[in-house]
Parts: structure tokens; C-alpha cells; sequence
């Protein structure tokens, strides 16, 4: 027997959440099918912990900057990167127990779980059959490994968040946004840090798309 709804989101992502809780506060009936995290990209590998890695590398950085001028010795005896990686866990964990509450709040079925199409109007999800109205497909995306060889030795901008330790040295290739924060964010917790590009001037490019694309 399957369960009927006004609406369904796939994907617990920003779009998602987002759509999916303004659709429960005019009173339909929803539900929020995401197999990992609530959150997406943005929580829980990109924008959120990203940030508060850039903090920390700003902080560093500021030390070193202006400490002096003001009267500070500015040796740092020891960075305790598992620290910080509890610290940003932590936060993301936060926002999570947010979104729980306010799903939970608007009467939003979450249903951890990979969709499947039936048909239009019919999914499943851990073999159970669900219809809906309307369903939303807020799957997002995932980093992109390029075709050459050795590909496999290197990580993606997810397996950042992933390291166990601050590497002594690292080489970024490629020069859009995320590699040139991600760049800058090692560098400026203290690693050796190399960026590699294809064109001669990144940030010149990233300036001229940002342009662009605000018309």
C-alpha cells in the first residue's frame, strides 16, 4: 500500500528544505526524502564548514599580520587541527538539530533514503511506494574527477573536509572559485601550498565571470 502527500522534495539540500517547508506552511501534506546529511553541499561539505576553516586561516593570519605592530609575540607553539575539525562538526551538528526542528515543527515527513521513480507521481524509497501531487527533484551535485592519469591519487573538494591532519604540503589543480578558497585556506593555516592552472591569470578570470554574470 502506498502513502499519498501534496508534495515531496528529493534532496534535503538547501532548494529542498527550503521549498518543502514553505509548502508545509500552507498546510500540504510533504515529505523530504535525503540520504545523507540534512544540509547538502553547502552545510555539510561547502559553504558552512568551509567558512569556518577560513576563519581559523584567518586567524593565523592575523597573528602573524599584525601582531607584532601591536606588541604581540606572535609564535604559535602548536595548532591543534582536531580541534578545530570538532569545532566545525559541532557547528554543522547545530544546524542540523535546527533543521530538525523546524521540519519536525511543519509536520514534514524526512524519510532517509534513495528515491526511485515509479512513474510521474510514484517513488520508492527503502521499498515502500510513495505518490505525490507534486514531486520536486533537488538532487544537487558532486565534485568532478577529470580523465587523467594519476586522478586517483589526489581528493576532490569534499575529501578536504575529510583530512585527518593539516597536510605539510599541498598542490591544488585548477583555479575556479572553490580551488583558489580552498588554496587560500591551506596556506593560511601554515601548509605549503601550490596552485596550479591551465590559464595565466585566475583571479582575473573569477573577476571577469563575477562581472558577467551580474550583467
Amino acid at each position: 500500500m502506498s502513502k499519498h502527500y501534496d508534495y515531496i522534495a528529493i534532496g534535503g539540500g538547501s532548494g529542498g528544505i527550503a521549498s518543502i517547508n514553505r509548502a508545509a506552511m500552507y498546510g500540504q501534506k510533504c515529505a523530504l526524502i535525503e540520504a545523507k546529511d540534512l544540509g547538502g553541499t553547502c552545510v555539510n561539505v561547502g559553504c558552512v564548514p568551509k567558512k569556518i576553516m577560513w576563519h581559523a586561516a584567518q586567524i593565523r593570519e592575523a597573528i602573524h599580520l599584525y601582531g607584532p605592530d601591536y606588541g604581540f609575540d606572535t609564535t604559535i607553539n602548536h595548532f591543534d587541527w582536531d580541534r578545530l575539525v570538532a569545532s566545525r562538526s559541532a557547528y554543522i551538528d547545530r544546524i542540523h538539530t535546527s533543521y530538525d526542528n523546524v521540519l519536525g515543527k511543519n509536520k514534514v515527513d524526512v524519510i532517509k533514503g534513495f528515491a526511485r521513480f515509479i512513474d510521474a507521481k510514484t517513488v520508492e524509497v527503502n521499498g515502500e511506494t510513495l505518490t505525490a501531487d507534486h514531486i520536486l527533484i533537488a538532487t544537487g551535485g558532486r565534485p568532478s574527477h577529470p580523465s587523467i592519469p594519476g586522478v586517483e591519487y589526489g581528493i576532490d573538494s569534499n575529501g578536504f573536509f575529510e583530512l585527518p591532519a593539516l597536510p605539510k604540503r599541498v598542490a591544488v589543480v585548477g583555479a575556479g572559485y572553490i580551488a583558489v578558497e580552498l588554496a587560500g585556506v591551506i596556506n593560511g593555516l601554515g601548509a605549503e601550498t601550490h596552485l596550479f592552472r591551465a590559464q595565466a591569470r585566475a583571479a582575473a578570470q573569477l573577476r571577469s565571470a563575477d562581472c558577467r554574470d551580474a550583467g
